[in-house]
């Protein structure tokens, strides 16, 4: 708790006059400390006498409640004396006076180190500067204190024994200036010509549990698992100094060109061969696996896995998975699967996976969009914002009788996911796709949606495409729920030479092939009604997620082939999982899918050869990441390779196909699965597998797996 005194008002100004060797006249206005004030309370409360102190100061007092006894009964009789004089009789000397505008901040008093047995000796090149650091009360060995000198940015941490030691350039001894500091020590710097007394801060466990110094960078699950104890002290030590360089080269945080001293130092190009830790970088970063800055980012940043700012981004950041700003982002975060900016995006997100910002300024185009606040839009199949809406869409039209969409966004901007059916027997279809709208508000009850979307479609096989344009009128019933109905202009392309039997025949072509033509297309206005339950995301609950358990999880999926001849497609998992805190975890993982043919007849193209039709045993070896977007919901992503057995290959000589051999099947993986997943390890989901772009091994799965917690270990 923290408390206000507000004294009564005084001549806020005054007037000295001092006659100096050049007999001219300052005018300044008096500190609060040096202010004079005079009380007389006798077996007074400390709360009643600091705040007669304040009234006669005219300024307020801030202090935390925890810090003062405000109920000790205090005598105080004091006359035209200064502030910071009257508080030192008060408090003994325990306590520490900051002035910050009309206030005066009472913060505890600061411990006292010394530097015992220093030395200053020359080796060639080099000077080396060595001691031991020690309380000065009471003679205790310091551990971990920060020992540096700023102009060379050389710095140590002293051992267990207290003991340091600095090796600078050669100089002249009397420019060198060493600082020891130390968390709830005294900073001071001094200029090394003799012995000295130096001040600085705290041992102990607090390093880790301090909130009140340090940075955030190093409190977040990555920051956790990839910078060193070391340099978290090293932050803590010396949380306010900082350097420009023009260049600097990591191989890992704290192996650099600037040593223990590179999260202090912001750079004009940063090179990371595998990772590395900065205070910042104003100009370019290049990361070999991450970069990781403790202050900005300015201008460009690229890593192969993830890209990790304390502070605002002003440029690009690129990264192969991740991208991370603890605070704004003004410019553009580009990853493969997800980009976070902390308080506010002006510019775009683009991911495969997830966007995550708290003040949407800009355009995020991924599979799931989050923003607290949307000033911009959100292009994906999710778009969760907390000034927003969710809507669920039954509808039907003239060509397929049963259709559901989820529209997710903003009245303003929203994005569809749709799904449909025909369920006729001798004119099925079936559909799935994306689209985009805007609401048009006429009054309380009735407003016009203008959407457009792109879908395909199956009549047969999924070659088809189907674009529509959309003016809906909606009527409000209630809160929730809506009706609507409205005109649809069609574009519709069908892929075949013919249509099939049993399936809508939608552009009315010949149920025998047509060579001429190798695909109809049809334009018409159509309609479309249905009835709308609307509803508003729940304010997002803001708990600190710091797990960095294990997991070793299991799963069975069974589901259905992208193309003919594959229809049945089942298969397991066996996957390793990390938490790497913020709800975020890594994944490896590897398993078994099986793809049955029942007739070796259909040939299909593969690059500049022809594949003939087999059933197929893969196993994928995969990395990626899970996102928990709630308690229990989840999405996650995975890249890598699908390994499988032989295959029969054949090229073509005009008409005629030739063998070729056999080639062990090995192309590019990747999947994408969203589900629950619940406190008892069960987790149930629908998951897209892709075994090879240019084939058709692909399948839509329904996931059902189980977890095991294998560790367990909170940051």
């Amino acid at each position: 708790m923290t408390i206000f005194y507000k004294g009564v008002q005084r001549e806020k100004l005054y007037w000295l006059s001092i006659c100096c060797c050049f007999f001219s006249l300052n005018i300044t206005a008096q500190a609060l400390l040096q202010k004079p004030v005079s009380v007389n309370l006798k077996n007074s409360k400390l709360s009643d006498v600091l705040q007669r102190i304040a009234q006669s100061g005219d300024f307020y007092f801030s202090y935390n409640g925890n810090l003062v006894n405000k109920d000790s009964v205090i005598t105080l009789q004091v006359k035209d004396l200064p502030v910071l004089q009257v508080l030192h009789q008060l408090f003994n000397n325990r306590l520490e006076y900051q002035e910050q505008g009309k206030y005066v901040i009472i913060t505890p008093g600061l411990l006292r180190l010394a530097l015992m047995n220093t030395d200053l000796t020359t080796d060639g090149g080099t000077l080396s500067v060595s001691g031991l650091v020690v309380d000065e009360r009471n003679g205790e060995r310091l551990m971990n204190a920060s020992v540096y000198e700023k102009q060379q940015l050389v710095s140590a941490l002293t051992d267990e024994h207290g003991y340091f030691r600095l090796k600078l350039k050669a100089g002249d001894p009397a420019s060198i200036a060493i600082t020891a500091s130390k968390l709830r020590y005294r900073d001071t710097t001094v200029h090394f010509l003799k012995s000295v007394l130096v001040s600085s801060r705290y041992n102990a466990d607090s390093y880790k549990n301090n909130k009140g110094r340090g940075n955030q960078v190093e409190r977040t699950g990555l920051g956790n698992l990839f910078i060193s104890t070391r340099q978290m002290i090293q932050s803590l030590n010396i949380p306010d100094f900082f350097a420009t360089r023009p260049f600097q080269v990591s191989i890992t945080p704290g192996l650099s060109t600037h040593g223990m001293f590179s999260p202090q130092v912001v750079n004009k190009v940063s090179l990371n061969l595998i990772g590395g830790y900065t205070a910042g970088v104003n100009g370019i970063e290049l990361g070999g696996l991450f970069n990781i800055n403790k202050k900005d980012s300015r201008y460009l940043q690229l890593a192969g896995v993830f890209n990790l700012v304390g502070g605002n981004v002003y440029g690009l950041q690129l990264a192969g998975v991740h991208n991370r700003a603890l605070d704004t982002v003004k410019g553009a975060q580009i990853s493969f699967f997800t980009n976070n900016a902390e308080q506010q995006l002006s510019g775009v997100q683009i991911s495969a996976l997830h966007n995550e910002t708290r003040h949407l300024k800009g355009l995020q185009i991924g599979l799931v969009n989050v923003a607290d606040t949307s000033e911009g839009a959100s292009i994906g199949i999710v778009n969760i914002v907390r000034n927003g809406f969710y809507r669920v869409q039954l509808s039907a039209n003239d060509l397929t009788n049963t259709n559901l969409a989820l529209k997710t966004g903003t009245h303003a901007f929203y994005s569809s996911l749709i799904i449909g059916a025909n369920l006729f027997n001798n004119a099925k279809m079936y559909t799935f796709g994306l689209g985009i709208g805007h609401d048009f508000i006429i009054s309380k009850r009735f407003y016009l949606s203008s959407e457009v979307d792109y879908q395909f479609a199956n009549t047969g096989s999924w070659d088809d495409r189907w674009t529509r344009g959309k003016l809906l009128l909606n009527l409000q019933f209630n809160k929730h729920i809506s009706l609507l109905a409205g005109p649809v202009f069609n574009h519709y392309k069908h892929s075949g030479r013919w249509s099939q039997a049993g399936y809508r025949n939608v552009t009315v072509i010949p149920e025998y092939p047509t060579p001429s033509v190798p695909y109809q297309t049809k334009d018409w206005l159509s309609w479309e009604a249905g009835l709308a339950f609307q509803s508003v995301f729940k304010p997002a609950r803001k708990a600190t997620d710091n797990s960095t358990s294990w997991y070793l999880g299991t799963a069975v999926t069974g589901g259905i082939g992208w193309k003919q001849p594959f229809r049945a497609v089942w298969g397991a998992e066996l996957s390793v999982q990390r938490d790497l805190g913020e709800n975020l975890s890594g994944i490896i993982s590897t398993g078994y899918s099986y793809f049955p043919v029942d007739k070796n007849e259909l040939i299909y193209r593969s690059g500049d050869t022809y594949v003939y039709a087999r059933s197929l045993k893969v196993i994928p070896l995969r990395a990626g990441i899970k996102l928990k977007m709630g308690q229990r919901f989840y999405i996650s992503g995975e890249v890598g390779r699908a390994v499988g057995n032989t295959q029969p290959y054949f090229k073509r000589d005009n008409l005629f196909f030739s063998y070729t051999g056999f080639k062990t099947y090995n192309a590019f993986s990747y999947a994408a699965v969203a589900g629950f997943s619940f406190t008892n390890g069960l987790e149930a989901g629908i998951k897209y597998d892709d075994y090879g772009l240019q084939t058709n091994y692909k399948q839509f799965a329904l996931r059902l797996g189980y977890r095991i917690k294998l560790s367990k270990k909170v940051i």
